[in-house]
């Protein structure tokens, strides 16, 4: 964000950092919050350089408090419904409801459309959604590429910000692409300079603009990156080619375009320059620094943009001032831990008892309660993500050797002898293997639902968690998708599936 918003007057960053409340409708021309695209073009010839770069001051909204639409310690953007959404699949479990924060995902009670959640959801992604189309009705559309280089970036990083917002919402609202891509699902927003309500697109067209906006946005990040014009040195809170690629690579591989899933992943892990965590950082670093060099796209939490107490880290770990630290204890999955060998360093996240974040997500002063400034980072994509899309992708088109690279450079760094054993895969074997490890690799990132419904697996809920215990939970299940919330239909019956 620095590097944007340090450009702003007081004035507009006051704009863009404000987060007042926002009124139910997602079809405000001037919606309080953000700049619009009014706004702007009062303003180009003020600073004509930087008109699109104020209302990418949105990123804040990833993590800021508030930002579903209420005043909850569970709502604080991106890293709340990444909880949300492994609480859901059961790879992460609760102890209990002491304070009540996330124990709706925990029981499965979050989904209707009466259902607080499903509106904190669908408010937050269509809230970026939103504040990505005033950059592009600021340019004449979503299909005018600016001509200034400076506003081009911006223009790119809006088209893949509003991709991965889509991406997330169709695969929270709606049935996966394999299961029924004609299904509706969500409306398709693509300016907001008209009060017009839509209807539902398909998640087939949903995919269809999310791919074409990617595509496109990696083209010109390419091209400008070519011509040095990219993120700063250091600096990882803006997407540039890399993130985009790594979202369309999800994209590709949910859809089930598995060989432009494993062609994109290769780019990345050859020619990006991030490397895997080795086998030390995996239990040093306490995942809490931007500067881990695998870290993709991240961001630098600070005293003066950190949320407090509602925020990841106020909610995961225990050695800061948390909620875990007092006793709400989020754990994985005990069936899940047990899966896991000796021989696998990435046991060692976990206390051995209690089954809490001891070595993965944790505050390097190693006190219990010992952090009180929440100023740890905050990471949404690292390229260990990248290895495993290979590695799935691979399996799946029947390209073994490939996969089995790919997996075997990953647990080279974590479990040596699995690594030994790789070779020696088969296709089913190696399946087996990868979902294993998205679960336990990205425990606590929120890839846990996506990974769920991706392999079509069930999920039997641990001793350890106290919902559902023992329950066996289907891919299926219908409380794993999201319905529409109440207010919206309300305000436009276009939604009416």
């Amino acid at each position: 964000m620095r590097n944007i918003i340090y450009k702003l007057t007081a004035y507009s960053a006051l704009i863009v950092l404000t987060f007042s409340s926002c009124k139910d409708s997602f079809l405000e021309e001037d919606p309080n919050g953000y700049i619009s695209s009014g706004q702007i073009k009062e303003n180009a010839e003020w600073n004509p350089n930087i008109m699109l770069g104020q209302a990418l001051g949105t990123y804040s909204t990833t993590f800021a408090w508030k930002t579903g639409g209420t005043t909850n310690h569970d709502d604080f953007g991106q890293k709340s419904i990444d909880i949300t959404t492994d609480l859901m699949s059961g790879d992460l479990a609760m102890s209990g409801e002491t304070y009540g924060w996330f124990s709706d995902a925990a029981r499965l009670q979050c989904n209707t459309t009466t259902k607080n959640r499903a509106y904190m959801l669908w408010r937050y992604y269509y809230r970026i959604i939103k504040a990505c189309n005033e950059i592009f009705d600021t340019v004449g559309g979503d299909e005018n590429v600016p001509e200034n280089e400076d506003n081009k970036n911006y223009y790119a990083q809006a088209k893949a910000l509003r991709a991965h917002s889509y991406f997330n919402l169709v695969n929270l609202y709606a049935k996966s692409y394999d299961i029924d891509k004609n299904a509706k699902a969500l409306p398709l927003y693509r300016s907001q300079a008209t009060a017009e309500t839509l209807g539902l697109s398909t998640v087939e067209e949903i995919y269809e603009r999310v791919i074409t906006d990617l595509k496109e946005a990696v083209e010109i990040l390419e091209n400008l990156e070519e011509e040095g014009i990219g993120r700063p040195n250091g600096t990882k809170d803006q997407i540039d080619q890399w993130t985009a690629k790594g979202i369309l690579a999800y994209a590709y591989l949910t859809k089930g375009e598995y060989e432009n899933a494993a062609a994109i992943t290769a780019d990345i892990i050859k020619n990006s320059g991030y490397p895997l965590m080795s086998q030390a950082e995996i239990i040093e670093s306490g995942f809490s620094s931007i500067n881990i060099g695998s870290w993709m796209w991240a961001f630098d939490i600070t005293k003066d943009n950190t949320a407090g107490l509602p925020t990841f880290w106020g909610q995961i770990d225990y050695f800061t001032y948390s909620y875990c630290s007092a006793g709400d204890y989020k754990m994985i999955d005990k069936n899940l831990y047990n899966e896991i060998p000796a021989s696998d360093t990435r046991k060692q996240w976990f206390h051995p008892s209690v089954l809490i974040s001891w070595y993965k997500f944790y505050d390097s002063g190693r006190k219990a309660m010992g952090d009180r400034t929440w100023t740890n980072d905050i990471v949404y994509m690292r390229v260990e993500e990248m290895y495993l899309i290979n590695a799935e992708a691979n399996a799946r088109a029947n390209h073994l050797t490939e996969a089995r690279a790919s997996l075997k450079a990953l647990l080279d760094q974590r479990d040596e002898d699995t690594a030994s054993k790789v070779n020696d895969m088969n296709a089913d074997q190696l399946l087996k293997n990868i979902y294993y490890n998205w679960r336990v690799e990205m425990w606590a990132e929120g890839r846990g639902l996506l990974t769920l419904k991706r392999f079509h697996k069930s999920m039997v809920r641990g001793e350890n968690n106290y919902a559902l215990t023992g329950e066996t939970i289907s891919f299926e299940d219908s409380r794993l998708i999201f319905e529409i919330p109440e207010r919206e239909i309300t305000n436009n019956p276009n939604l009416q599936k």
